[in-house]
């Protein structure tokens, strides 16, 4: 009689551990079946507008869009670029950025934008470089630098540097002379010579001069 009970007893057990897993399965498949039906609902763009419903932001798979009275005022996208799946983000805008600085970068060459200056270098040696006041170039090694000046202050003129060593330079009298006042209204040529015997030679309209250094 005893063995009979056990024999129940453990079928009804094992009958709710069945029923149990049965009810997990059911609400894991109803989970599954959920979540994929909410996933084709999905939202296939979000539209943000201003309390006037002027100025617009739609945000899309495709990118995002900003609009003030349905006229497009930029756009931040996908481009594909030749016949590949290679693709770059595309930004188009009809106004304009404002930054106090701005670097570009492709591999080892890199360009950098402030209000002070525009500098293109490569492995972060500047190649030139451009300011309010003039244009700097210069090799790979930084040891032979061009410069051509135009400053606000004292005088322009074009410069020649060889190893941190003015071999040449151009521009007026003044650049040259400490004249009281200086003179702007003349041109002058200075040759350096850094040899075994360095010395300077002035050419200018009058007869030439030479000095040792």
């Amino acid at each position: 009689m005893e063995g009979n009970k056990d024999s129940v007893f453990r079928r009804v057990a094992r009958l709710e551990r069945e029923l149990t897993l049965w009810r997990v399965l059911a609400l894991a498949m109803t989970l599954m079946f959920t979540l994929a039906f909410a996933q084709e609902k999905q939202q296939k763009e979000i539209r943000l507008a201003s309390e006037d419903g002027r100025q617009v932001i739609v945000l899309s798979p495709e990118g995002i869009v900003f609009s003030d009275h349905a006229k497009k005022l930029g756009e931040i996208g996908f481009e594909t670029i030749g016949d590949g799946s290679l693709q770059e983000l595309d930004m188009k805008l009809s106004g304009q950025i404002s930054a106090n600085r701005a670097f570009l970068q492709d591999g080892k060459k890199r360009l950098a934008l402030s209000a002070a200056n525009v500098t293109f270098s490569e492995n972060y040696v500047p190649g030139s470089t451009f300011t309010p006041e003039g244009v700097m170039l210069q090799d790979r090694s930084g040891k032979s630098k061009i410069w051509l000046t135009t400053p606000s202050q004292g005088f322009g003129g074009l410069d020649f540097v060889e190893d941190r060593k003015q071999i040449l330079s151009l521009g007026p009298f003044g650049k040259f002379r400490q004249d009281n006042p200086p003179r702007r209204d003349a041109g002058a040529i200075q040759i350096g010579d850094f040899g075994p015997s360095p010395k300077t030679r002035m050419i200018t309209a009058e007869p030439e001069s030479q000095s040792a250094h």
